[in-house]
């Protein structure tokens, strides 16, 4: 299945932020897809080909074609760069989607700014990862002794579900997310995302009324269902998890991933789209 994605940018607080949108013609309110750390907007084509109303992915800053400034961090860099692409493609009020990463950006957003905010879908999202410093400057270290490209290779088969460890499509996709970034600007993503705590501000959600799915693959070593169910629990919606899938379900099973997208989109449009 394939499609038209429509490459563009916006000017964001710390400079070009570059996106991916839907160019054939789709009705209803736009649903924006914030991906996983260390990947890109690309990740979300097969979603994206799998449903008919507007679609926006966003190169966070640091990722894909964006720009490489920080700070990279969800309420002082990423939060105000979402904003901008609103801004900048006139959307009023979307539905968020968001992996990883891209899930606690997309609550932070919401409770923030309620009234741009439609709905919350996150896949393999926490509130807080809870590593301790020490564990993220290893990471780092290995970063710099493999480098880019090879310290990705090595790390994403062990974040994807078993049944799709020797996925071509997954290693193809992740590599063209990866790129060729800078082993010092990816060391800051790290410590901003790895360091990130939403707790602070995800109670705010349950009292907007968004609704909130928090979906965790039963095989996701890196976010595993017990940090969904917190997600959900605190921002008052609901948990459920995908048999098999690990930390990138965008890839691994898009189908399932645009089936729920479509499930809690029609929580507020009355009817699925």
């Amino acid at each position: 299945m394939t499609m038209a994605l429509e490459g563009f940018s916006v000017d964001g607080p710390a400079g070009r932020l570059s996106v991916l949108r839907t160019t054939d013609a789709r009705h209803g309110d736009p649903l924006v897809l914030l991906h996983p750390i260390n990947s890109a907007a690309v990740v979300w084509t097969d979603v994206a080909a799998r449903l008919d109303r507007p679609v926006v992915a966003v190169d966070l800053r640091g990722h894909g074609g964006s720009v490489a400034e920080g700070p990279f961090t969800v309420e002082e860099g990423y939060v105000p760069d979402v904003l901008a692409v609103l801004d900048g493609l006139g959307l009023d009020r979307v539905h968020l989607g968001g992996g990883s990463l891209g899930g606690t950006i997309s609550v932070a957003l919401a409770a923030l700014y309620p009234q741009r905010v439609l709905s919350v879908t996150t896949f393999g999202s926490t509130l807080g990862t809870g590593v301790p410093a020490e564990q993220i400057d290893a990471m780092v270290a290995e970063l710099r002794a493999k480098g880019t490209a090879g310290y990705f290779a090595d790390l994403v088969p062990q974040v994807v579900g078993s049944a799709h460890r020797g996925s071509a499509r997954v290693l193809q996709v992740m590599a063209e997310a990866v790129g060729a970034r800078s082993e010092a600007v990816i060391a800051e993503i790290l410590h901003g995302a790895f360091g990130a705590d939403i707790r602070h501000l995800a109670g705010k959600v349950a009292a907007t009324g968004i609704p909130v799915v928090a979906v965790a693959g039963t095989e996701d070593v890196t976010c595993p269902p017990a940090m969904s169910r917190e997600l959900a629990e605190t921002t008052g919606g609901t948990a459920t998890t995908l048999a098999g899938v690990g930390h990138l379900p965008m890839l691994e099973e898009p189908d399932r991933v645009a089936e729920i997208l479509r499930g809690n989109i029609a929580t507020v449009t009355g009817a699925a789209s």
